[in-house]
C-alpha cells in the first residue's frame, strides 16, 4: 500500500486532525473547530505491563468511524505510532466481533454507542492487552462531505452490489436531508459521498463482516490517493467542513505536534483482528425482506494467538 507523504492517516477520517499540515500552521487556528473530550485513564483498562514496556517509544491511539443513525461504531481501527521511525500502523477490528467487558459480552461497537469512546477505549484494552489512551472519533457524515469535497472516488461495482450501494444510499440521503444518485450499471465509475459510503456498508453479500472490512479499506485508500494531489482550497474546505464533525481526547497543542511531522510518516494497515473468525450464517429468511443478512456476529477462534500475533506486528 501506498504511503501517504503529505498527511498523516490513523484511521477512517482521522487525517482530518492533521490535513492542516499540508497548508502550513495556518490550520492552526482553525483546531478550535475540532471537540475535545476529556477522558478518565483510570476508566481505560490500560496494560500496565505494556504501558511499562513501550514507555514514551510508541503512541497508541483508538479511531471510531461513528454511524450517524444509532451512534454505534461499525468502523474502529488500533493506530499504533513509533516515535522513532514514524511508522504508522493500523490495525482494523470488527465492528460486530464479540468482546469481554467485566463480566458481560457485547459487540465491539456497541461499547461506543454504550458508554461513548472512554468505554470503547476500555474494551480494546481489555481485549487486546493495549494501553490506548487517546482517541478520535469521526461520523459518517464527514466520510460523506469529505469524499464530495475530493470530487468523488472511483470504485468498481459489481452487479451484485448494485442494489446494496443504492439502497444504503438512499437511507443515508434520508438521515442527512440530502438527495442520492442511483448506481444502474456495473463496472468502474465515480460515487459520491453518499454511494461510497453506503458501499463501506454492505455485509449482505458473500464475505459477511470480513467483505465489508476490506470494502472499507478500499474506500481510504482512495481517499488517501486523492488526498496526495489536493489543493490548499480543498484541504481548507476539509477543515472547514470536516473538523467540526470531529472528536478527539488530544489537545490543541498535541494536534500541532503531530501534524508538523506529518511528511515523515509511513502507514502500513494491518489484517482485522480477530484473524480467525467462526463462519458467519445467515439469519432466518424472513417475509418482505429481500435479502437475507448475516448475523451481526463476528467471534474469534483464538483470541490469546491472535492478540500475540498484533503485538509482534505493532511492536
Amino acid at each position: 500500500m501506498k504511503s501517504n507523504t503529505r498527511i498523516l492517516i490513523i484511521g477512517i477520517l482521522a487525517i482530518v486532525l492533521t490535513a492542516g499540515a499540508a497548508v502550513g500552521m495556518y490550520a492552526n487556528s482553525r483546531l478550535s473547530k475540532v471537540e475535545r473530550v476529556e477522558i478518565d485513564e483510570e476508566e481505560l483498562q490500560i496494560s500496565e505491563e505494556l504501558d511499562e514496556e513501550l514507555k514514551d517509544e510508541y503512541l497508541n491511539v483508538a479511531v471510531f468511524g461513528v454511524d450517524i443513525k444509532d451512534g454505534e461504531s461499525d468502523a474502529v481501527y488500533v493506530a499504533s505510532l513509533n516515535r522513532t521511525t514514524k511508522e504508522v500502523r493500523l490495525l482494523p477490528v470488527y465492528g460486530n466481533t464479540l468482546m469481554a467487558h467485566g463480566s458481560e459480552t457485547l459487540r465491539m461497537k456497541e461499547a461506543y454507542a454504550d458508554g461513548g469512546a472512554e468505554e470503547a477505549i476500555a474494551v480494546l484494552n481489555e481485549n487486546l492487552e493495549l494501553n490506548i489512551k487517546d482517541y478520535v472519533s469521526v461520523n459518517f457524515e464527514a466520510m460523506v462531505d469529505m469524499i464530495d469535497i475530493l470530487g468523488g472516488i472511483e470504485l468498481d461495482i459489481t452487479e451484485e452490489e448494485i442494489p446494496h450501494v443504492n439502497g444504503y444510499a438512499q437511507d443515508i440521503a434520508g438521515w442527512l436531508g440530502k438527495e442520492e444518485k442511483e448506481i444502474r450499471s456495473a463496472g468502474s465509475q465515480l460515487l459520491d459521498g453518499i454511494q461510497a459510503t453506503g458501499y463501506c456498508r454492505i455485509r449482505v453479500t458473500d464475505g459477511g463482516d470480513v467483505k465489508r472490512g476490506s470494502r472499507q479499506q478500499e474506500v481510504i485508500n482512495k481517499m488517501m490517493e486523492k488526498l496526495k494531489d489536493a489543493g490548499f482550497s480543498q484541504l481548507d474546505q476539509i477543515i472547514d467542513v470536516v473538523f467540526p464533525q470531529v472528536e478527539t481526547s488530544f489537545d490543541k497543542s498535541e494536534m500541532v505536534s503531530y501534524g508538523k511531522d506529518a511528511a515523515a510518516y509511513s502507514l502500513t494497515i494491518l489484517p482485522a483482528f480477530p484473524r480467525e473468525i467462526k463462519e458467519q450464517v445467515r439469519k432466518p429468511e424472513e417475509e418482505g425482506v429481500q435479502f437475507t443478512d448475516y448475523e451481526e456476529i463476528v467471534e474469534g477462534i483464538s483470541f490469546e494467538k491472535d492478540v500475540a500475533d498484533v503485538h509482534d506486528e505493532l511492536f
